[in-house]
């Protein structure tokens, strides 16, 4: 039995798991201890805004001041602090494709360099605070026979963790016995009975002991993890692998792993002079049992029961990067207005909740004081009310009208250069050539950098460009808040911001009759806007008006190419490419996610959003939404029946988003994907997938296929 036909076949009670030893006692300085752990995480490129309120407004970091018992407050600090970076790390493992592809293969290598003193790459964050930072206070408080026991566990965790990461990605099972021996290291509670040991200056228990208490304390985490890893598509937990094993149902093999657990707890009680581990252990069933992220049915610890193909999909699924459109339709079925704990948001699914969130002025930006603000400070993405109301009147000009027709001509040539460049790659191979690369990726970013009057006419400067809109937009994405993403989209946008310098300062000096220019011309409430306000608003600019347009021309190319009879309805009628282009947007929109935070509590159709909630509106499923389309996931050349609407606050779908804060240039993206496709077209009729080439769209907030192999 897998656990995927257990998450829609059985319910299951949860135990109340409280297990026969003492608790710890309450420190008086618990919330001193947490305080300063987020802001040392903050500091060190660990967390961001988003993730230290989530920290101080959670239980999330309870069992590590827990942890702590009564040590001194100095071994205590280092001890929240490796609890916050195992977290971190805990998260980053199992929230997405971070660990794969041989990146913890690499990560691991990088900490077994650090950690034996030598030298190693520094650049991921993590690597970087355990180098300079936490490795060094950890080794002053005990003598190097301790610190080498630590650094084996640690290591050992490391390791265990790469082996899960390995087997995930087969059809292998694992049995009981082996996944015990996995999961007692892939948790880590060795490493930090030995942290425990060292900040309180107690004498260490014997191995065997605390390999008892490791099984005991990852046991209690897999019977209040089973629906969290059910919903994130985690094969191996001790319920899933026993039901498995043993042809159980859920609710037998939840029973069946406590039954493990009491057995276990109950040998451990007879043990002499184990008190400080019995405190751990009753800490972690005290957690387990009370923190909301062990509870996504409903929110709430109370509730035991879960219904498990009731509960909702998150957004940390890795399913949302593969095919998000099954997890859509059950999000809209059943779940069109629901709280996702794991990234402390509420998902709207159907289109007229979207709509509605996206439209109301109740429904602000405020989400993106922690989305993108770190990086470009206060910009037109993060304004509201008459401040954007205001700075956006001074762009709007520039998309519309003469100077569309004049971005159009230069749209025109753009296409052509990059067409007569395809037939010179082609040549060199065969006829073969991927378009994403060559074609549907430079031309967007060739365009936008015109309209700001920045140089983008070689293959090195557009890839330079393309290169940071890639990472301004993951930072943006960064709904995970990867450290690693949050520290490198610093570090790119300062490499940018060095090379628009002199840029700026030359268009100041001398203005032309490009974007940048005007900006500098223009004043708000009689004020000239700030070289830092045009910079960010060159970054923003820079990115939305390529990422988004490259995924929506490369999801264009594949429908007209795959569609039957599309490409041969467009080569007949060149006019029909804006019908095709509308219905690319409603069915394969190149973004899938955009957030709102509710300024006041909201009553949209499905229910009422709280205020001060962040709202993830789902655009990729309102636009396939059957209340509002009739058969939405078909591919209708004819569907619209208002052109221009749809490319206005009006539109039927949400692809450009609705009401004050619709896409600024989705005028502009109309003349570049149009042109685009048609001088594609035009250049190359016969335009063919390459042999054993199959386009498949990846990514959740940007989708579409990475690459597109054709035959010209």
């Amino acid at each position: 039995m897998s656990s995927s036909s257990l998450v829609s076949s059985d319910s299951f009670t949860v135990p109340d798991v409280r297990l026969p030893f003492h608790a710890p006692s309450p420190r008086p300085d618990g919330e001193e201890l947490r305080a300063r752990a987020i802001h040392w995480g903050e500091r060190h490129g660990l967390i961001g805004p988003r993730g230290g309120q989530r920290l101080a407004e959670t239980s999330l970091l309870g069992l590590g001041v827990a942890l702590t018992g009564t040590a001194p407050a100095a071994g205590a600090a280092v001890l929240m602090d490796w609890f916050l970076w195992a977290v971190v790390l805990d998260d980053r493992i199992d929230d997405g494709p971070w660990a794969e592809n041989g990146v913890l293969d690499r990560f691991t290598e990088a900490v077994r360099a650090v950690t034996g003193g030598e030298q190693d790459d520094l650049r991921d964050p993590m690597v970087t605070v355990l180098a300079q930072d936490l490795w060094p206070r950890t080794a002053s408080l005990a003598d190097s026979a301790w610190l080498e026991r630590l650094r084996a566990h640690l290591l050992q965790h490391l390791d265990a963790q790469r082996e899960l990461v390995r087997i995930r990605s087969t059809t292998t099972d694992i049995g009981v016995d082996d996944y015990v021996l996995l999961r007692r290291h892939t948790f880590g509670a060795l490493l930090f009975f030995d942290l425990i040991e060292a900040a309180d200056g107690t004498e260490p228990h014997r191995e065997a002991l605390r390999e008892q208490a490791a099984d005991i304390v990852s046991w209690t985490n897999d019977i209040h993890s089973v629906a969290k890893d059910m919903v994130l598509g985690e094969r191996f937990n001790l319920v899933t692998v026993l039901a498995h094993e043993r042809g159980l149902t859920l609710q037998a093999a939840v029973d069946a792993a406590n039954a493990m657990l009491t057995t276990a707890a109950n040998t451990f009680a007879r043990q002499p002079a184990t008190r400080r581990l019995e405190e751990v252990m009753s800490a972690c069933a005290d957690w387990h049992r009370t923190t909301s992220r062990y509870h996504l049915q409903a929110g709430v610890p109370e509730q035991r029961t879960v219904h498990s193909g009731q509960t909702p999909p998150t957004l940390k699924s890795r399913q949302f990067e593969v095919d998000p459109h099954p997890l859509y339709e059950r999000l809209r079925a059943h779940h069109p207005l629901t709280y996702d704990e794991p990234t402390d948001t509420w998902l709207l699914s159907r289109h007229g909740d979207v709509r509605a969130a996206l439209t109301d002025s109740r429904f602000t930006n405020a989400n993106y004081t922690w989305q993108i603000s770190p990086l470009l400070g206060h910009s037109l993405i993060s304004m509201d009310g008459r401040e954007h109301t205001a700075h956006r009147a001074l762009l709007t000009p520039q998309f519309r009208s003469r100077a569309l027709a004049v971005l159009h001509e230069s749209i025109t040539e753009v296409a052509a250069s990059l067409v007569e460049g395809l037939r010179e790659h082609a040549d060199g191979n065969g006829g073969r050539v991927d378009l994403v690369e060559h074609f549907s990726g430079p031309l967007p970013v060739r365009v936008i950098a015109r309209v700001l009057g920045l140089p983008a006419d070689t293959a090195e400067q557009v890839e330079r460009m393309r290169g940071w809109t890639r990472v301004g937009f993951s930072y943006l994405g960064n709904y995970r808040q990867d450290p690693g993403m949050l520290t490198y989209g610093l570090a790119s946008r300062d490499t940018f911001y060095d090379y628009l310098r002199p840029h700026l300062e030359a268009r100041r000096a001398d203005p032309g009759d490009d974007l940048i220019s005007a900006m500098f011309s223009s004043e708000v409430d009689g004020q000239p806007l700030s070289a830092e306000y045009v910079r960010g608003c060159c970054a923003i600019l820079l990115t939305a008006g390529s990422e988004t347009s490259t995924a929506g021309l490369t999801n264009m190319i594949v429908n007209v190419l795959d569609e039957p009879g599309v490409r041969d309805a467009v080569l007949g009628d060149p006019e029909l490419l804006d019908r095709a282009l509308v219905e690319t947007l409603r069915r394969d929109p190149p973004t899938h996610v955009v957030l709102r935070q509710a300024a006041e509590a909201v009553e949209l159709p499905s229910g009422t959003v709280p205020a001060g909630a962040t709202v993830a509106c789902l655009i990729g499923s309102a636009n396939r939404d059957p209340r509002r389309f009739e058969r939405p996931d078909e591919f209708d050349l004819h569907r619209p029946d208002g052109l221009d609407r749809e490319y206005s606050a009006a539109s039927s779908h949400v692809a450009f988003g609705a009401g004050r804060h619709f896409c600024l240039g989705s005028h502009l993206v109309r003349a570049e994907l149009t042109t685009g496709v048609r001088a594609l077209l035009e250049a190359f009729p016969d335009l063919r997938w390459a042999s054993g080439s199959a386009p498949v769209p990846t990514g959740f907030i940007k989708r579409c296929p990475p690459r597109l192999d054709v035959i010209l």
